[in-house]
């Protein structure tokens, strides 16, 4: 059916570079931006109690179709949107088909609606996130085009720059970099460097994905769990298993201390505060039936990148070892049966 294909071909937001024609101090990939994007947005939507689910299928309409695509500078997007305004539509239409051919109609139909929502606010979120990634390269090199052209974008939307959005951005961004800069399995050598904020759109696409297979009927718990599993190591950093586990009782104590150091960053900021109900979906995401999802979703986003190295040519053993064990607890996990899925992305990175 094509469904493992298409997940495996989630894995080249992981190649994507974002301003790859520039000098950067920070090298941010597509599915970096995606999650980054999508956590800002949800920031401002659970402020004023809109469902997260409209944005998040908004990125989706946004990100997947760079799957097949690549991405498309600002600059020259802008220009040739000048020259026909529609263009990015039909390509995007055109990309989605592309997607389809990989997989059946009613998986990649999941992720897509036709005429996808869009509130001034996602948009926002989208700009500010951009604007941010060339802040930050813009401390070394010359990213004064874009910081303009972004700039301008904003405010065609809204009369102030620097409003309460660019203020919540600002404050938000700092543990989204933080989980940008965290590359994942950090002791051992990757061919394609994969992040922690990365990682994480790839598990809120495959958690959404199952959730609505499965007709649960709480997608926004979903949605959050997913989106906060790993938020707790922007202040932390990656305590990995093994570690918890090297004297009784560390487990228990380092999430003590990340739920303490999430609630200290959540009260900083008025608008960050709604997390607060939240909590304990950063420090225990896989609880409960909505956990029990998402839970699957990230041993599987893990299965994709020990995929992801193994067929890139890496011959370490630890990628093919935790390939197998993945596949193994996935199917002790998943609600659904997804063995067709690993048997499909088994043959392809084996072959």
């Amino acid at each position: 059916m094509g469904r493992g294909a298409f997940l495996f071909a989630l894995t080249n937001l992981f190649t994507i570079q974002r301003w790859n024609n520039r000098p950067a101090l920070v090298r941010f990939t597509e599915a970096d931006n995606a999650f980054n994007t999508f956590f800002l947005n949800a920031i401002y939507r659970l402020d004023i109690g809109s469902p997260l689910e409209p944005a998040l299928r908004w990125r989706f309409s946004r990100e997947l179709p760079k799957v097949v695509l690549s991405d498309i500078s600002l600059q020259l997007k802008e220009r040739i949107e000048r020259f026909s305004p529609s263009v990015w539509k039909e390509v995007a239409d055109r990309a989605i088909n592309d997607l389809k051919s990989i997989a059946d109609w009613e998986f990649v139909e999941l992720f897509f609606d036709k005429d996808v929502s869009q509130e001034p606010y996602d948009r926002l979120a989208d700009l500010y996130i951009s604007y941010l990634e060339a802040y930050e390269n813009g401390k070394l090199f010359d990213y004064n085009q874009p910081l303009m052209e972004l700039r301008e974008k904003v405010l065609n939307l809204s009369s102030d720059f620097e409003n309460q959005y660019y203020e919540v951005a600002r404050y938000v961004w700092i543990p989204l970099l933080n989980l940008t800069s965290m590359v994942r399995w950090n002791r051992t050598h990757r061919n394609v460097r994969t992040s922690v904020s990365g990682h994480s759109f790839v598990v809120l696409t495959i958690a959404y994905a199952i959730a609505k297979l499965t007709e649960f009927d709480r997608i926004e718990e979903v949605i959050l769990r997913a989106m906060l599993h790993d938020f707790p190591e922007a202040f932390t950093g990656d305590v990995i298993t093994p570690t918890k586990k090297k004297v009784p009782g560390l487990d228990k104590l380092v999430s003590e201390v990340e739920r303490e150091m999430v609630s200290e960053w959540i009260n900083g900021h008025p608008k960050v505060s709604v997390l607060n109900k939240y909590l304990d979906y950063c420090v225990e995401p896989f609880d409960g039936d909505a956990g029990l999802i998402v839970r699957t979703a990230d041993y599987f986003a893990s299965l994709l990148e020990c995929g992801l190295e193994l067929y890139s040519g890496n011959k370490l053993e630890v990628f093919r070892t935790s390939f197998f064990s993945f596949k193994k607890l996935i199917k002790e996990t998943s609600p659904i049966d997804v063995s067709d899925w690993i048997d499909e992305i088994e043959a392809l990175i084996l072959r």
